[in-house]
């Protein structure tokens, strides 16, 4: 049956067409006639012997294609519920980056890719903490990263070379995901080798202003019908247009399949990833803005520059369908993350016009970092009373290790802001190991178990159901090496998920879902005296969205409206300020829009839009400004790093069969970078271009950043902002075998 099935999926031949049908054809709209003559098709087929030669004669001379999915747009999705699902059945808002937007712009870095999503916005580092940090729908999704659709918190900047597309469910999502999942999650789905298919190889090289050089390599093969390979390779050596910095990669990534028997296969996949760069914050925060200095000037000490980063992700999914109703995936990660670097942060300001200065403070770091996972998930397709009904299942067992070890540096002198003289290092006062006194040194693991069911219950063809829950019991302990004292965290939560979905015709699909997620106090690997003994913050999310598709499913329009609070925030315990309660309240109002797709033939567009009202609604916790030295309520306040308004639109299109020009425009309202709404990094609007000559076994494409120079901040925090890439470009030559 499965093969029959698969035969559908390519083109079919016609000996003779009934004349009835051609004028019925004639009379429908072209997606409608196609679904028509698909399904008559396949009923004849399945009605046929079930040999495949049978189903063979019935087919071919006159051909009828299924519509190509565009290069920008997805129709399915592997993240909504676990297993592949069309976007329309999900009640949910998803956004999917395919590899083909990732190209056009040469987005090398995750965040370069998250910037064409919808309401998420990239922050600095808190803290000093490194690695990619996100911001989705109002809230900090800094742990939120999933490989595959199972977790992979680790802090390190993520790169593009070994990923296929990425995925990001907005919305609380605990349901399938566990603690967190706040704004959503977001899920990076990776190259895999195909079943069967020729070998092929593909080879980047790319050189760009700042003696930016990069090369990667995509190999696939099978050398039998049973064993598939894929490999693919990164090497980076780059400067950069801030002075003293640097990013060198090189990065691993081979993946095999073994197909044990038609209905039962295992995917073994590795990911190493090395990255040597510098630790940097950008220029010093003044009088509640960036300082008016130049973007490329930095405020360290060259030699004292140290980030190294290794992160090892080891997967192996074992896939087995008991029929074509019901199939088992389990799959198991090992992770581990090594992390060695030296912060260099601003402190507070000496105004004194073109003589003012900033304090400086440095580091020395240490966050290794080690998971274990094991997710078993099921997917079983069974009428109910005559009515269809897929039913998700499954469990996950985790445990994650992680341990900080900070210490501070001496005879760290502060530094004009204006006019700053720059000595090579902190001299003896440099933190070099971790000998002596430290700042911080603390341990603490994580143990997950859980469960979740989900079921998906088809009433008619056009109303869809959806609910379930998932149980997680979360135990933390913590051991703090200063003070000797050991915390613990234990939780027992609920989530759960429930939505409907209308799909009053085949290009329409409007949904309205409830989902909560929950916040434990060692979500981020921290707890202390104020937090361990608190229950976990709730979070709900009400969203109301559609989903329409236009010229032949070519095209997508999707758009949502939403609530999403958190109920019981963290907050000061009015009666004891060293102790936590959950009295506080924050909340997002939200609309999202997203069009994706082709709106003429070789004219494809990819264009998301996010307007956000975040507000602290309630709060006991005062904070002092850095800015008015005052200490204020955060209660009436913005949340960090949410701008009002933000988007991406980008474009391409194929003027010939060889020339295609491709561009867009980044764009994000003002936003706050700190608690209590004084520092403020500007709105901005960054427009970027290319052009290419594609040929058969080749691409050369040129790129351009920030075309009309925009002086731009990509993050900040309270004390320090980091500027964005001024004009500058790449060029890019593909190679194909």
């Amino acid at each position: 049956m499965k093969k029959i099935t698969q035969c559908f999926k390519a083109e079919f031949k016609f000996k003779r067409i009934p004349m009835t049908v051609l004028i019925a054809l004639a009379g429908m709209p072209p997606q409608a006639a196609a679904e028509e003559t698909e399904g008559k098709q396949q009923d004849k087929a399945l009605s046929a012997t079930g040999d495949v030669q049978v189903v063979q004669q019935m087919l071919p001379e006159i051909r009828v294609n299924a519509a190509k999915e565009s290069s920008y747009k997805a129709d399915t999705s592997t993240t909504g519920l676990k297993f592949e699902a069309p976007l329309r059945d999900i009640p949910q808002s998803i956004n999917v980056v395919k590899e083909e937007l990732i190209r056009s712009q040469n987005a090398f870095n995750l965040g370069d890719a998250l910037r064409n999503v919808s309401g998420l916005t990239i922050a600095a580092g808190e803290g000093g903490r490194t690695g990619d940090s996100i911001t989705l729908r109002g809230f900090a999704a800094h742990s939120d990263t999933y490989q595959d659709g199972a977790k992979e918190n680790g802090q390190y900047f993520r790169d593009t070379f070994f990923m296929e597309r990425v995925e990001v469910l907005k919305g609380s999502s605990s349901v399938l995901f566990g603690r967190g999942a706040t704004g959503g999650i977001i899920n990076t789905v990776t190259k895999k080798p195909a079943s069967q298919g020729d070998p092929f190889a593909s080879a980047d090289f790319t050189y760009g202003a700042f003696d930016f050089k990069r090369a990667t390599a995509d190999v696939g093969m099978a050398p039998t019908e049973n064993i598939s390979f894929r490999l693919n390779a990164l090497y980076q050596d780059a400067d950069s247009y801030r002075n003293f910095n640097f990013t060198n990669r090189w990065g691993i990534a081979p993946s095999v399949r073994f197909d044990f028997t038609p209905d039962t296969n295992l995917v073994l996949h590795l990911l190493h990833q090395h990255e040597d760069s510098v630790f940097d914050y950008g220029v010093p925060i003044y009088q509640g803005r960036p300082a008016d200095v130049s973007i490329k000037r930095f405020y360290g000490f060259g030699e004292d520059r140290l980030q190294k980063i290794d992160a090892t992700i080891a997967t192996a999914t074992l896939t087995h369908y008991f029929s074509s109703d019901f199939t088992v995936r389990n799959t198991f990660r090992y992770g581990n993350y090594d992390r060695r670097y030296r912060t260099h942060l601003f402190g507070a300001v000496t105004e004194a016009g073109a003589d003012s200065t900033v304090a400086r403070t440095q580091a020395l770091r240490d966050s290794p970092q080690e998971n274990f996972f094991n997710q078993t998930d099921f997917s079983f397709n069974k009428p109910i009373l005559g009515f269809n009904n897929t039913l998700y299942f499954g469990t996950e067992i985790g445990w994650e290790d992680f341990t900080f070890r900070s210490k501070n540096s001496t005879g760290v002198g502060s530094i004009s802001i204006f006019n700053p003289v720059l000595t090579s290092t902190v001299g003896t006062g440099r933190a070099n190991d971790f000998s002596g006194t430290l700042a911080t040194n603390r341990s603490i693991t994580l143990q997950t178990v859980a469960g979740y069911v989900l079921n998906q219950f088809e009433i008619t063809p056009q109303l869809k159901l959806l609910g379930g829950t998932r149980y997680d019991v979360l135990e933390a302990k913590q051991m703090d090496r200063l003070t000797n004292t050991e915390l613990s965290n234990k939780v027992n939560e609920f989530s759960p998920r429930a939505g409907i979905v209308w799909q009053p015709a085949s290009w329409q699909s409007h949904y309205f879902s409830y989902g909560k997620s929950f916040n434990p106090s060692a979500e981020t690997f921290n707890l202390s005296a104020a937090t361990a003994g608190i229950d976990p913050e709730q979070n709900q999310n009400f969203e109301m969205g559609t989903k329409l598709d236009f010229f032949n499913n070519r095209l997508s329009l999707t758009g949502a409206i939403f609530r999403l609070e958190k109920t019981n925030a963290r907050t000061t315990n009015p009666n004891d300020p060293l102790l936590n309660v959950l009295a506080g309240e924050q909340r997002t109002d939200g609309i999202e829009f997203g069009l994706a797709g082709e709106l003429l033939p070789n004219w494809n567009l990819s264009a998301v839009y996010a307007y956000l009202d975040a507000e602290i609604i309630k709060s006991n916790t005062m904070a002092v400004g850095t800015i008015s030295g005052i200490s204020q309520s955060l209660q009436g306040k913005k949340p960090i790093n949410v701008p009002d308004h933000s988007g991406t639109v980008w474009t391409s299109y194929r003027i010939t069969p060889q020339w295609e020009i491709a561009g867009g425009v980044f764009f994000a309202s003002s936003r706050y970078a700190d608690n209590v709404n004084e520092v403020t990094l500007p709105g901005y609007a960054r427009v970027d271009a290319s052009v290419s000559y594609i040929h058969k076994h080749f691409t050369l494409q040129g790129n351009v950043f920030n075309l009309f120079d925009e002086k731009y901040y990509q993050s900040g925090q309270a004390r320090s902002a980091l500027p964005g890439v001024p004009l500058t470009g790449q060029v890019s030559l593909r190679l194909r075998f």
